[in-house]
């Protein structure tokens, strides 16, 4: 039986471009015109296939995720590491959704959590609230298992490895402690720096832990040993490695420094504007780009190797801008507060031509975000719904 669906519309239009006379260039994206979505939230839709460059033009919205009583937005949400689960804080309540059949797993108190994430065997949701305190649920059912003080001079900045289960905090003092959620146990407690700790990041392999602090520096540790590899001199914002790890890029309230760690060395310093990468700081995962967003009025896609932007995403940059990689990193995902969700083709790629398609979500939007598995796509209303968009079976799957 052909299963209904409630599809979007595709806008196809090339960004950058200043004469749009002979259309824009091939992109993968087929110009289809498709019915715009309601208010009504739609019967859920299995995807049976993951969103391609190739397929893109078929998206549309399999259903909708609520949340019970007075709904708030989304505002820190995770996938579990198999794509199956949605978890989320809203003003509220800690969430978890079925990304299978759109169920409602369980919803319980907030706690003041500000933070989420799901344990390597998916089993446990930990949330991390602003006084340092990690609480373990189960992930079926919610229940608190155990709270654990991580930290009480927590200062906000935290990384979470989601293959080991890591999780890093920054406090006040200086300090930097790493933890073995699953395990309830410290692992190392490092005297970092000689201010508070801003912002930490873990390398792809969780190896190494660079750490930046407010006395202007970034270091790199090997965390396990206590061990300093790299102190380097800049005052970070945000802190990201390459997927290769050989690259540390360092946003700081006008520039992103990209930095040869091992080497001390700083080799390219990439002009971002006040507050250009606020909100956005990350390496597609072939490391061809690093994006970069936030108060500046665009979005930057730059070569990491040379230094170059490759391009400019127009308009979209605002005090809330998100952007993330397909995990192929052929396709980009955005979504500034009041404006539309876009994709943008990154197949082809040239200082004046970027190909974009614009969903009509029917509604205002704070975030979009992939499955691990690259089969959905999350966009996050401001008004506390969460859209799910995938491609929908054929009508002779059905």
């Amino acid at each position: 039986m052909m299963r209904k669906v409630l599809l979007c519309a595709l806008l196809l239009a090339a960004a950058c471009v200043p004469d749009l006379s002979q259309g824009p260039p091939a992109t993968g994206f087929a110009p289809i015109l498709r019915d715009a979505p309601t208010g009504t939230p739609v019967a859920w839709v299995e995807s049976q296939t993951a969103i391609t460059l190739e397929n893109a033009s078929q998206l549309a919205r399999l259903g909708r995720l609520d949340a019970p009583e007075t709904p708030s937005t989304v505002f820190a949400h995770v996938f579990s590491p198999d794509g199956t689960r949605l978890a989320g804080l809203n003003n509220a309540h800690l969430l978890a959704w079925n990304l299978l059949t759109g169920a409602l797993v369980f919803y319980t108190d907030r706690a003041g959590a500000l933070k989420v994430y799901y344990a390597p065997d998916k089993d446990e949701i930990y949330t991390l609230d602003d006084g340092g305190t990690l609480r373990i649920h189960d992930a079926d059912t919610g229940a608190l298992k155990e709270e654990i003080e991580a930290h009480p001079l927590f200062g906000g900045a935290a990384a979470y490895d989601a293959d080991n289960g890591w999780l890093a905090l920054g406090a006040t003092n200086g300090e930097v402690k790493v933890w073995d959620a699953a395990a309830r146990q410290s692992l190392a407690t490092i005297k970092a720096h000689a201010a508070q700790v801003v912002a930490v990041a873990f390398t792809p392999d969780g190896g190494q832990l660079a750490t930046g602090g407010q006395d202007g520096r970034v270091k790199v540790w090997n965390w396990r040993e206590r061990e300093l590899a790299a102190d380097l001199q800049t005052q970070p914002v945000r802190l990201v490695f390459s997927p290769d790890a050989a690259q540390l890029a360092v946003a700081t309230s006008a520039l992103v420094e990209l930095w040869d760690w091992k080497a001390g060395e700083r080799k390219r310093i990439l002009q971002t504007g006040v507050g250009g990468a606020a909100d956005v700081l990350l390496y597609a995962p072939d490391g061809r780009f690093l994006v970069s967003g936030g108060r500046a009025p665009n979005t930057n896609l730059w070569n990491p190797q040379t230094g170059d932007l490759a391009t400019s995403l127009p308009g979209v940059g605002s005090d809330s801008t998100t952007a993330a990689f397909s995990s192929d990193g052929r396709l980009l995902v955005t979504a500034v507060l009041g404006q539309p969700v876009s994709l943008w083709n990154l197949a082809e790629v040239s200082p004046t031509t970027l190909a974009r398609a614009d969903l009509n979500t029917g509604a205002q939007t704070f975030e979009a975000d992939w499955t691990p598995d690259g089969f959905l796509l999350a966009i996050f209303e401001t008004a506390g719904p969460v859209q799910i968009w995938g491609i929908p079976p054929h009508e002779s799957d059905g």
